[in-house]
């Protein structure tokens, strides 16, 4: 085990050129090679500890990991700094620093989204979208949802709520069912937001390949809580069901369990209230 240093500290970048010190190959995604130095990266991280003090490991494969990536992590790891991170490869930067437990890192990382979501002060969909599948990919692969309470926060402090899950489903079918539950969660109670755009997705699809209902649609339909359309968006909500009607005769004991479960759903909700 590494003995206690406390990190960050700053190494030297100039142990980076020195083929003494750098006794540990990084296989990276290019079939690039990184070296560096065990011990240094051993202070930083405990898991890389163990491969290389228990495991005696001389290489690590970081084969999802692009070259330029592990080079500003271990450089991070050196000198003590996060300065090397920039959008194109925060991601792998985000990913390395929680798989290897680099807490300091991981902070780091946090740091530089939240500094990246505050920049966007004006409604730009290639900006918050960068926002979002980040945030998504973090959820995805790390299982963490501080992100997208951020990159969600940005969007509504925008006001482009709306603006945005429309165009974003527009490639609903290529959505992993979790990205969808962050559409989900990014409407919350303006669910009518996600039915007006299924309405007018539906619509168009309709006109070119007769009545059919995408995989990601039945989901979003399946999971929302439609019973809050029934209350802030009735016309939407009544043109989706319209729309539903179209469908073959083998979909229709689907639709009208979901029919009545969201009617259903409104009326006990009034009830409460």
């Amino acid at each position: 085990m590494a003995p206690k240093v406390k990190v960050p500290m700053d190494f030297g970048r100039h142990l980076l050129a020195s083929p003494t010190h750098n006794n540990l190959t990084l296989n990276t995604k290019e079939g690039g090679k990184v070296r560096a130095s065990s011990v240094i990266l051993s202070f930083n991280s405990q898991v890389i500890d163990h491969m290389t003090s228990t495991l005696h490991m001389t290489s690590v494969d970081m084969l999802e990991f692009s070259e330029a990536a592990v080079q500003v992590f271990v450089d991070s790891a050196y000198s003590g700094t996060a300065e090397g991170i920039n959008r194109e490869i925060f991601r792998d930067i985000n990913k390395m620093a929680n798989v290897f437990e680099v807490v300091w890192l991981v902070e780091k990382c946090s740091e530089y989204f939240t500094e990246v979501t505050n920049s966007i002060v004006t409604p730009s969909y290639s900006e918050l979208l960068y926002l979002f599948e980040e945030a998504c990919f973090v959820f995805e692969n790390l299982n963490k949802k501080d992100y997208i309470e951020l990159a969600n926060d940005k969007i509504q402090e925008l006001n482009w709520k709306e603006q945005f899950i429309d165009k974003y489903l527009e490639n609903a079918d290529r959505l992993s069912t979790k990205k969808l539950d962050m559409v989900i969660e990014l409407a919350g109670s303006d669910v009518n937001f996600v039915v007006q755009t299924l309405v007018n997705q539906l619509t168009e699809m309709f006109k070119v390949q007769g009545p059919c209902l995408p995989v990601s649609c039945k989901y979003l339909l399946d999971t929302m809580d439609l019973s809050l359309c029934v209350k802030t968006e009735r016309r939407g909500f009544y043109q989706l069901f319209e729309l539903l009607e179209n469908l073959p005769s083998e979909c229709f004991k689907w639709g009208y369990n979901l029919l009545l479960r969201s009617t259903k759903e409104a009326a006990s909700s009034d009830l409460l209230n």
